[in-house]
C-alpha cells in the first residue's frame, strides 16, 4: 500500500483493479484513520467591527446605485433625439427662421426640448437667441420699410419678454413709418393727378416735387420712380428741342433741373454731352468777344468796351471778367471826364462822367471825376469877366510858377499850377508865356513822376501821373508810364500778400487797376489773391 501511494500515476489504476477484485473484503476493512485539522482562528473583536462596516458600505453602494442608476445612464448616454432637436433648431436660427406655424422654426424646436427637459441649458440660451434675433431682424426690417415683417417679428420678441429698452425704440420708429406708409399713397394719387393736368414743376404741389417727397420715404417706390422717369424723361426732350432752335440758356436750364432731381438719369449723358459741344461754342464766341472788348479798352474806346461788357454780363451775370472790364471802362470814362473838365470843356466832361456814373455809379474814379467838375466850374466862376485883361494874365502865370515850385502841381482844388495855367489860358490861349509855363508844368510832372517812382512813393508817383495826365488829350502817350506804375503796385501787392496782409494787398490791386486797367498780370495776381483767402 505505501508503495503505491509514493508512485501515484501508477497507483490509481492499481487500485481501481485491486478494489474491483477484492470488493468484498474492501467492505468489510475499516476506512484509514484522517488526519486531524487544525482547529480554526480566534477572531477578537476588530475583526468582527471590520467585517460589519465592510458590509455596511456594500449595502450603501448598492442603494445609491439602485436609486440613480437611471440619471447616470443619461449623462453617460446622452439622449440621441434632444440632440438631433437642438441641432435642428440651432439650424433654424442660423437660417433666420426664428417661428413658424408647422413647428419647424427654432423658437418651436427649442420649447420642445424645455417641454421633456426644463433645465436643458442649451434648449434655454437658445430662446435667448432667438428673442435677440427678433428684435435684430425688427429693427432691419424697418429700415428696409418691410413693416409688416417689423411688426411680426416686434410681437415675437415681445411674446418671449424681450426687455422694453430694446422694444420701444423699434416700436415707436415703426409707428412714425406706419404713418408716413398712410401719407404715401395720398401723395401719389396727389401726384399722379397733377401729372395729368401737366402741373410736372418741382415746386410744392407739382407732380415732381410730389414724387421726390415719397421717394424721401420709401426710395424704392415703384410708382414715384416711374412717375419721376417720365417727367425727366420730358424735362430731357425739350432740352433738346431747345438745343435745336439755338437757345442754350433755356437748354442748360433744363439740364440742370433734371440733374437736381435724378443725377443718374439714363437719359442724362446723351443730352450732356450735345450740351457740352453747345457750351464749347459759346465760351469761344464769349472769349473772343471779351478780347475784342479788352482791345478797345486799351485803344481808348471805353463806350463800346463797355458795350461788349454788358452784353457778356446779360449771358451770363455771374462773369467776373466782364463784370471787372466794366468797371474798367467806367474807371476809362471817368479819367476822360476829368482831363475834359480840366480844359474847362464842361459838355464834355458831364457828357463822359454820365456814362461813367451808368455803368459804375460807387466806382472812386467816377467819384474822383465828379469832385475834378466841380472844381473845374469853380475855377472857371473866378475867371476875370475881361479875358483879355494883362494884369490878370500876368499874375495868374505867377501864380502858377509859384505852385509849380512848391510841387502844387493839381492840388490843392482851386490854388493848384494846373489851376492857374487853366485861368490864364482862358485869358490869352495863344500867349508864349502861357506855353513856356505849361512847358515847365510838363516838365515839372515828368520829373515829379520819375522821382517818386524811384523812391517807390507808389502814391505821390500817382498823383504825379495824375498831373500829367490833365495834358494829355487821348492818353495813349502815357501808356507806358502807367504799365510802369501798375507793375510797381502789383509788386508791392505781392509783397503784402506774401505777408498775409491781404486787406493792403487789395487796395494795391485796385490801385493798379484804375491806372492801367488793361494790365496782363491783373487777373492772375487776383486770382492768387482770392485763393489765399483775400
Amino acid at each position: 500500500m505505501n508503495g503505491r501511494r509514493d508512485n501515484g500515476a501508477e497507483a490509481t489504476p492499481s487500485l481501481g483493479a485491486m478494489d474491483q477484485l477484492e470488493l468484498g473484503d474492501a467492505r468489510r476493512a475499516p476506512p484509514p484513520p484522517r488526519a486531524p485539522e487544525p482547529p480554526p482562528p480566534r477572531r477578537g473583536w476588530l475583526g468582527w467591527l471590520a467585517a460589519g462596516l465592510a458590509l455596511g458600505l456594500l449595502a450603501g453602494a448598492a442603494l445609491v446605485l439602485l436609486q440613480w442608476r437611471e440619471p447616470i445612464s443619461q449623462a453617460l448616454i446622452p439622449d440621441s433625439e434632444l440632440n438631433r432637436e437642438i441641432e435642428a433648431a440651432q439650424l433654424a436660427l442660423a437660417r433666420g427662421e426664428l417661428s413658424n406655424a408647422d413647428g419647424s422654426g427654432a423658437r418651436e424646436r427649442f420649447q420642445s426640448v424645455i417641454a421633456r427637459d426644463p433645465d436643458h441649458p442649451a434648449a434655454r440660451s437658445g430662446l435667448v437667441a432667438v428673442r435677440e434675433a427678433a428684435l435684430v431682424q425688427a429693427r432691419a426690417a424697418v429700415e428696409a420699410g418691410d413693416l409688416a415683417s417689423a411688426r411680426e417679428r416686434v410681437a415675437l420678441a415681445r411674446s418671449m419678454a424681450a426687455p422694453l429698452s430694446d422694444l420701444q425704440p423699434i416700436e415707436a420708429e415703426l409707428a412714425l413709418r406706419q404713418g408716413a406708409e398712410a401719407d404715401i399713397a395720398s401723395r401719389l394719387q396727389q401726384a399722379r393727378t397733377a401729372q395729368a393736368a401737366g402741373r410736372i414743376e418741382q415746386v410744392p404741389g407739382g407732380a415732381l416735387a410730389l414724387y421726390l417727397e415719397v421717394l424721401r420715404i420709401q426710395p424704392d417706390n415703384a410708382i414715384a420712380l416711374e412717375g419721376r422717369r417720365s417727367i425727366l424723361a420730358g424735362l430731357l426732350a425739350q432740352a433738346e428741342a431747345a438745343l435745336d432752335a439755338g437757345d442754350s440758356a433755356a437748354a442748360i436750364a433744363l439740364v440742370a433741373r433734371v440733374v437736381d432731381a435724378d443725377p443718374s438719369h439714363l437719359g442724362l449723358p446723351a443730352v450732356q454731352a450735345r450740351l457740352g459741344e453747345v457750351r464749347a461754342g459759346v465760351e469761344q464766341a464769349r472769349e473772343r468777344t471779351l478780347q475784342a472788348a479788352l482791345a478797345d479798352l486799351r485803344d481808348g474806346r471805353p463806350e463800346a468796351a463797355a458795350t461788349a461788357f454788358q452784353a457778356l454780363l446779360a449771358a451770363s451775370p455771374d462773369d467776373a471778367e466782364a463784370r471787372r472790364g466794366l468797371e474798367d471802362a467806367a474807371t476809362a470814362l471817368a479819367l476822360r471826364a476829368s482831363r475834359e473838365a480840366a480844359d474847362f470843356d464842361f459838355e464834355a466832361s458831364e457828357a463822359s462822367l454820365a456814362r461813367a456814373r451808368a455803368l459804375a455809379p460807387d466806382l472812386p474814379a467816377v467819384q474822383a471825376a465828379e469832385r475834378r467838375l466841380e472844381r473845374a466850374h469853380a475855377t472857371r466862376a473866378a475867371l476875370p469877366e475881361t479875358p483879355s485883361d494883362p494884369a490878370a494874365f500876368d499874375d495868374a502865370i505867377a501864380q502858377a510858377r509859384a505852385a509849380m515850385r512848391a510841387g502844387d502841381l493839381i492840388d490843392p482844388p482851386g490854388a493848384s499850377a494846373w489851376d492857374h495855367l487853366r485861368r490864364a489860358a482862358a485869358i490869352a490861349p495863344d500867349h508864349p508865356q502861357l506855353r513856356e509855363a505849361q512847358a515847365e508844368y510838363d516838365r515839372r510832372a515828368r520829373a515829379c513822376f520819375e522821382d517818386e517812382l524811384a523812391g517807390n512813393r507808389l502814391g505821390a508817383a500817382q498823383a504825379c501821373l495824375d498831373a500829367m495826365a490833365v495834358r494829355e488829350r487821348g492818353g495813349a502817350s502815357l501808356a507806358e508810364q502807367r504799365r510802369r506804375l501798375a507793375d510797381r503796385w502789383l509788386a508791392f501787392a505781392e509783397e503784402r500778400l506774401g505777408a498775409s496782409e491781404f486787406a493792403l494787398a487789395r487796395r494795391a490791386l485796385e490801385a493798379a487797376r484804375s491806372v492801367d486797367p488793361a494790365n496782363p498780370r491783373l487777373e492772375a495776381f487776383a486770382e492768387r489773391l482770392r485763393s489765399a483767402g483775400g
